[in-house]
């Protein structure tokens, strides 16, 4: 899926008429196809490095990368240049090099001869460094994720073949020449429309830890509306391809609808907007809700564990924060089932809230090296820890039961 999305990136309307300019630079114009491969590999095995290491970053700093990314203000600046991007998309301004740039740049790729295996690292590095803003958006989605998950080889892993795929038509133009390459045309206006929804969408994701449910919901909906229209208005000039975009026109269309008249009602459920009209308005999520007892600090922490030990009792750490959005999905979908209820109905449930950056939220993610939430523990009767079935990230309610279920046939 990242080998895709870098791919995409590599043919965005702002990155794809750079891309001979950019084989002119790494490789020169007078270097083999054999020796032209060698150098683009360079370039992309580097980038893709860069891309890896900030991967692997964002999974160590854990929580508190999320906490910084999940600041009110910060999250509102993103959005609104991620509004900002999304306007040349859709022919508002030209977002683009300056054309004194973009000459000097084309000049110095026809002068060289050749480049070298350290140089064409080197610059491949910098590219990594130097995020361009057509892979702004995805780039940090992509962050995001990876430290909510705190998988250190996993977030480096899905960023270096990001950048594989970032820099696979580079390796393509030098080896097999630019035949390959789509031609400039309709179709990239078209592809600037998807990018351009692409950065709204992104937009509307970011600021869901400080939007309320209906509002949030509200704005999808106004999104699929316009995105109707479009596909609408795009019918017309499609030819044989026409077909396709009403039959998208019709489905954002009644989408959107939905969204906005559940959003109307308050709804809190992105693919059940309706259900607040049904009557049974979610009384297990807030039963779910009362089960747990909240603590916020240290000495809380250490009598509810005497307490449990010295009842011989189960306890269940759910590491929560009000910026983290994987725990009010897990809090519906996981803790709002019934089955799930009462297969803890003999737990103590105890709801560790590190939403504040101070001493006690982190010695509460010290105490056990938790990288951040959300992330679910088990402590024995014995007062220990079942460190192989922690769960670190979001899940399911099926996978949250088979966990509990192995962690206590284990014992």
């Amino acid at each position: 899926m990242f080998f895709g999305l870098g791919l995409l990136l590599a043919f965005a309307p702002c990155s794809l008429p750079m891309l001979p300019i950019l084989a002119g630079l790494v490789v020169g114009s007078g270097a083999s196809p054999r020796r032209g491969f060698a150098l683009a590999g360079s370039y992309v095995v580097c980038m893709a490095l860069v891309y890896a290491a900030m991967g692997v970053l964002a999974a160590l700093l854990g929580a508190n990368l999320q906490a910084l990314l999940q600041q009110p203000w910060l999250l509102g600046s993103f959005a609104a240049v991620f509004v900002i991007l999304a306007l040349p998309m859709f022919g508002f301004f030209e977002l683009q090099l300056p054309a004194a740039l973009r000459d000097r740049l084309e000049n110095a790729s026809r002068s060289r001869r050749g480049g070298s295996l350290v140089g064409a690292g080197v610059l491949g590095a910098l590219s990594g460094l130097l995020v361009g803003p057509c892979m702004t958006a995805p780039l940090a989605g992509a962050l995001l994720y990876i430290a909510q998950s705190g998988n250190a080889l996993h977030g480096g892993l899905i960023l270096f073949v990001m950048g594989l795929g970032i820099g696979l038509p580079l390796l393509l133009l030098v080896t097999l020449g630019n035949r390959f390459l789509p031609k400039p045309g309709p179709w990239m206006n078209l592809l600037k429309g998807v990018f351009g929804f692409l950065f709204l969408g992104t937009a509307i994701v970011l600021l869901r830890p400080v939007l309320d449910e209906s509002l949030w919901i509200g704005l999808w909906g106004a999104l699929a509306l316009v995105l109707a229209y479009t596909a609408w208005y795009q019918m017309r000039a499609a030819g044989r391809a026409g077909h396709l975009f009403g039959a998208g026109s019709v489905v954002f269309g009644l989408w959107g609808s939905l969204l906005l008249v559940g959003a109307a009602g308050g709804s809190d459920d992105l693919w059940r907007p309706l259900k607040v009209y049904s009557g049974g308005n979610g009384g297990a999520a807030v039963s779910a809700h009362d089960a747990f007892s909240t603590v916020k600090d240290p000495a809380a922490l250490q009598a509810a564990l005497d307490t449990a030990r010295a009842q011989g009792q189960w306890l269940l750490l759910d590491y929560y924060a009000d910026w983290c959005v994987s725990c009010k999905i897990m809090e519906k979908q996981v803790f709002g089932q019934p089955q799930v209820l009462a297969a803890l109905k003999d737990v103590r449930l105890l709801r560790l809230d590190v939403t504040a950056d101070n001493a006690a939220s982190r010695e509460l993610l010290n105490r056990y090296k938790v990288p951040g939430p959300p992330s679910l523990l088990w402590i024995g009767p014995d007062g220990e820890e079942r460190r192989g079935q922690r769960i670190t990230g979001e899940v399911d309610a099926a996978a949250f039961l088979q966990r509990w279920t192995a962690t206590r046939e284990a014992r």
